[in-house]
Formats: structure tokens, sequence, C-alpha cells
């Protein structure tokens, strides 16, 4: 009786304690592929080998000749250059170039922040589909960048590597402004539904309906903004000569969509990075009706910078967030990284109880996620970094294998208590049994 009780109560403790580390480390991280140029997102083909878009680093932009400020750092110059690229990566980490020598703009000169190939889709007949971003003013592409396969959607003939424009998002962005803010395009991904691609606007703040079958555009629409207070917002050092009130605060923050995926009900789920100053925990998940792009509900909120979206065969919903603090605290204009870039991934049931499958443990400043034909999540790791020390990956998130979950702390604080109350009661009954044999004697 003694033994058997001792032995409950250890294996509470270990549950509250040794077992909450070994979930936490259930989800684990390993790189497919690296010496990546900014990648982004990706699809896998029939035989199991995945196409990725690699945005590139840009380049010196002709000199300084082919450069625009750029509107998210600082006005930081975006150097074109033919960097960008789409590569096939073997299911064993080979890897192919498909094309080479893209259009590619980037912060120079770190190459920091590339907008060129973002996404790379097949459709269910296996016709393939190429994004490009843009991360500008679309009316300086044409004749400052000199890059007017920005801001695009493409079908692919991979046999011939021709391409043939289903959409110019800059020209609709320059030439109507669909959302009424500033003037900025850039597509930074889509899905494939039925016969529609659906494309979200990181720079125009909305989402694109488009026909495949080269119908163009069929609908547009703008994501909500959301109302923030000044007064609770975080901004970085600013410059010298440089005041928040120069940044013109809106109370309207933009949304900035970045990632979309068809949901098991056939809606479109639909992820937001939020606008500078990027403010932690303000993120939202939408669904949006594919068929009235206007109709869209909030089904989540309080993420930090998200950049992707993905359900597994469950129907069990998962976030990527890039970083889990406000970009600037870890990441310097320009390039510079100053602190802890780490992301994370969430897991939202279908009765929205959140569960964080892993964070940081190598994740860092992530995106696009998907789940892989092996039932494993994947993700484009250091996505917006060039080539070097801590350049870019693809990476694989293991979830198979073991528990998923990683406690919250909450979760651990009321299993610890618990294990004390269970402690507790046992302690209590054995006082009843010593008191019983007394009173026998």
């Amino acid at each position: 009786m003694k033994f058997k009780s001792f032995a409950f109560t250890v294996f509470s403790i270990c549950v509250a304690t040794v077992c909450g580390t070994e979930a936490a480390r259930a989800a684990s991280l390993s790189v497919v592929a690296d010496l990546l140029n900014n990648p982004r997102n990706f699809d896998w083909d029939s035989q199991g080998n995945i196409y990725l878009a690699e945005s590139g680093s840009g380049g010196d932009g002709n000199g300084g000749v082919n450069c625009i400020p750029s509107p998210s750092a600082g006005y930081i110059p975006l150097c074109s250059g033919n960097t960008g690229s789409v590569v096939k990566i073997a299911p064993e980490g080979t890897k192919t170039t498909v094309l080479s020598n893209l259009p590619s703009i980037a912060l120079s000169p770190s190459g920091e922040q590339g907008a060129g190939p973002a996404d790379f889709k097949f459709d269910s007949k296996g016709n393939a589909y190429v994004l490009y971003g843009l991360a500008g003013d679309p009316n300086l592409r044409d004749q400052v960048l000199q890059s007017p396969a920005l801001g695009q959607l493409y079908k692919l003939d991979l046999n011939t590597g021709s391409l043939t424009s289903l959409a110019d998002f800059a020209k609709y962005e320059a030439t109507f402004n669909p959302d009424g803010s500033d003037v900025i395009n850039n597509p930074y991904g889509f899905t494939i539904k039925d016969d529609k691609a659906y494309v979200v606007d990181g720079g125009s703040n909305v989402i694109y309906r488009v026909g495949l079958d080269g119908s163009g555009i069929e609908q547009v629409a703008a994501l909500p903004t959301k109302q923030l207070d000044q007064s609770s917002l975080v901004y970085p050092t600013l410059p010298d000569g440089l005041t928040e009130e120069a940044l013109q605060f809106n109370p309207n923050a933009q949304s900035v969509p970045t990632g979309i995926a068809v949901a098991p009900d056939g809606s479109l789920t639909v992820a937001e990075y939020t606008a500078f100053p990027y403010p932690e925990g303000k993120a939202r998940i939408y669904s949006v009706n594919p068929d009235d792009l206007s109709s869209i509900q909030t089904i989540a909120d309080g993420f930090t910078q998200l950049t992707g979206v993905t359900y597994d065969s469950e129907g069990n919903l998962y976030a990527l967030q890039h970083i889990n603090q406000s970009e600037w605290k870890a990441i310097e204009q320009g390039g510079n990284i100053i602190g802890d870039i780490s992301g994370s991934i969430i897991k939202i049931a279908k009765d929205g109880t959140r569960e964080t499958i892993i964070s940081g443990n190598g994740l860092e400043a992530a995106s696009g996620l998907f789940f892989g034909p092996d039932g494993n999540l994947y993700t484009s790791n250091r996505a917006r970094l060039a080539p070097g020390e801590r350049g870019g990956q693809l990476v694989k998130i293991d979830i198979k294998s073991g528990a998923t979950k990683v406690p919250e702390p909450a979760s651990v604080m009321g299993l610890l208590l618990a294990t004390a109350a269970g402690a507790k009661v046992m302690k209590r009954k054995r006082q009843e049994e010593l008191l019983a044999k007394v009173e026998t004697l």
C-alpha cells in the first residue's frame, strides 16, 4: 500500500515536470534543404518533390539606378537584380534549379526581405503556377525598377519554362487602389480551389480571386482594418529627426494578409501579419467566403505576425508566427539581427483550444506552412534572409511521433497544483488508515 502510494506520487510529479518537458520536445525540427535565398511558399508534385519559390536577394540595381525606397523599412533602398528562382527539392534533399535569373528586389546591400517569386502551386490537373511579389510602389515597377514581371500571377510550362500572365496585381493596385490606403503592392501567397486562384496581397491589404482559365481578376476585397490605441503601441528608437508623428499613425491599422488555405468546409482561411509597429498579440485569422470575398469574419485573434495557416486531416488549424515578438525588436532595419527571431506554430483545435506545437528550437523567421504527403509540417525557415551564416532553409516539423502538445505555463501550473492536491489526498488517506489501526488495538 505504501509503495503504491509513493509510486503514484512520483508518477504525478513526472507528469507535471519531466513528462511536460518531453511533450515540448515531441515536435522536432529537421533541415530538409539549406542555403536558400529568401525562401517562400511551395508545393509538392505527384512524385513527392517540393517546388519552392526563392524570392531572391535583389541586386545592386544597376549601380543604384533601378532602386526604389522601401515603404516598410525606413525607406532603405530596394534594389533590383535577377536573383530569384524556383527550385525542386527531392525527398532526400537534392536541389535542382527549375527557373533561374528571375526578377527580384531586396533591401540593399543586405539582400534581406526579398520580393520576387513568392509562391508556387500545382492544380488538381498538374498544371503549375508561380506568383511574384513586389513590396513597393507599383507605379515605379516598370520604369524605375525595370522589372515588369513583378506583382503578377503566372501559369508555368515546366517543359519549356515559359510563363503566361494570368493577373497583373501591380497594375490593378496602381489603377484602382482597392483598399483606399497607400499605393503598395506585394502579392505574398495563394491557394487554388477548383479552377480559381485566391491570392493574398500584403501590400494592397486585399484578397483576389483569379480565373485560371485566363479570365483574369474576377473579384477583390479589402481585409478589415483594426482599431489600435496609440498609447498602447511600442515603437523602435527612431533615427534623428524622425518622430512618431512623422509615421502618420492611423488608428485603423492595415491588415497585411500573408497566409491563405482552403478550410475543410470549403471556405478560405486567411492569416494577417499586421502593420508597423507590428504590435504583439494583435494578428487575426479570418474566414472568407470564396464566392463572395467581401464576406469576411474573424475566427481567431491574439497572434503575433502570422505568415502561414494550414489544416490537418482532422480539421485542426495550424498558424505560423513569423517571429514571436515585434520584428523590429529582433531585426534591425537593413537586415542586421539584433535579437531573438524565434517563431512558433500554434494548433487551434476545432473547439478553439490552442496548443503551441513548437516555439523556437530552430524555428526562426519562417514563412508558409503546409502539411506534406508524409503527414508532417513544412515551412520555409529564415524566409527573409539571403544565403549566409543564417541563410534560408526548408525545414520539416515532425508532429507524428508521440505527443504533440506543448503545455502552456498555465497548464503546467494547473498540473502541478493537481499533483499537490493528489499528494495531499494520499497523505490524508494514510493518516486515516493509521488511525483505524490504532482504534482496533
